[in-house]
């Protein structure tokens, strides 16, 4: 395989672009329902309303003074189920590297979710009354009383669709062999992590399916022209919906300058030439740089040779290539 073939292409989506994305109920919907239920359509945009992303609670910091712990989750939905209208929260986690703190992060923004769940309660339980004396009033909360669910996703969007970080909070743990027969009774805390690799991308409904798809070769040229060839016809005619969103989550800057350039009179869009496009700018650009920092190389050399009365060397380094790397060895440029 050639060089050329193994370099990768970067992705460089923007988080803001995935986030409004993923606000859209449908895309929201089908996000779920692929990676988590097989692609059965368990959650659907009618069910869905916007959930208040701002997670408050007081606490206490090191040294015991009253504190607020903040955090703002990327994309919050609330799903009603059945005619009770029982709320489910579903959260999804947007991460375009690998964060290796993620079970610990992850089971914190839910640990804050459910506490400031319980506090309204607790609230509503004392204003109204009725709480029975003991365990109840203790608590706030009546034996009755229950959560709503949380479901969170981390959805890894990376240019490498190879998670290598810790799926669990047991992953993050130093357990001493003494304990690991123990092991079960230390709890733990899972992450649903979705990627390219983690999922089927039949089980999608909307351009999520090409998105997927196109993440799992994405990084490595050959594996995606090999599928640009392969699946041509189907990507030289995506519809506008579908564009868009491989768009974003693919970062395919030629799109954005220029949509027209790959619209058909039918509204079609090629993708395949606005990826081959974008490759073939990145191979120019990256041909650019090299050329400037040769020649900037080349310009300090001779400073250098010249300040040192080398000219000699100056002479045989503009004409002898060899010559000229040996003497950027010399000077560590």
């Amino acid at each position: 395989m050639s060089r050329k073939n193994r370099e990768k292409v970067v992705l460089s989506a923007y988080d803001a672009e995935i986030y409004e994305a993923l606000q859209e109920p449908e895309i929201f919907a089908d996000l779920f329902n692929g990676s988590l239920f097989a692609g059965q359509q368990l959650i659907r945009e009618d069910m869905l309303e916007e959930e208040n992303e701002k997670e408050l609670i007081k606490a206490q910091d090191s040294q015991g003074n009253p504190a607020i712990i903040y955090r703002v989750r990327d994309n919050n939905k609330k799903g009603y189920f059945s005619e009770k209208r029982l709320k489910v929260i579903l959260a999804v986690e947007n991460q375009r590297a690998v964060h290796y703190g993620m079970p610990v992060r992850n089971m914190m923004y839910d640990a804050i979710s459910y506490t400031k769940e319980a506090k309204s309660l607790e609230l509503k339980n004392r204003k109204e009354g009725g709480l029975k004396a003991g365990k109840e009033f203790l608590s706030g909360l009546k034996k009755e009383d229950r959560l709503s669910p949380l479901l969170t996703l981390v959805f890894y969007y990376g240019e490498d669709q190879a998670w290598d970080g810790p799926v669990s909070l047991h992953d993050m743990l130093l357990i001493p062999k003494e304990l690991e027969l123990w092991k079960k009774y230390i709890p733990d805390y899972k992450i649903n992590l979705v990627s390219s690799r983690t999922v089927e991308k039949e089980n999608f409904h909307t351009g999520l399916k090409e998105v997927f798809e196109l993440l799992g070769v994405f990084s490595d040229r050959e594996k995606l022209e090999k599928l640009l060839r392969e699946k041509e016809e189907h990507y030289k005619n995506l519809d506008e919906e579908t564009s868009r969103l491989v768009g974003k989550f693919l970062d395919i800057p030629v799109l954005k300058e220029n949509q027209e350039k790959y619209r058909d009179e039918r509204g079609k869009v090629n993708m395949c030439t606005a990826i081959r496009d974008m490759v073939k700018n990145g191979e120019k650009r990256g041909e650019e740089r090299g050329e400037k920092r040769g020649e900037e190389r080349s310009a300090r050399l001779a400073l250098l040779l010249a300040e040192r009365n080398r000219i000699g060397d100056l002479k045989k380094a503009s004409e002898d290539k060899e010559y000229r790397d040996k003497l950027f060895q010399e000077f560590g440029i």
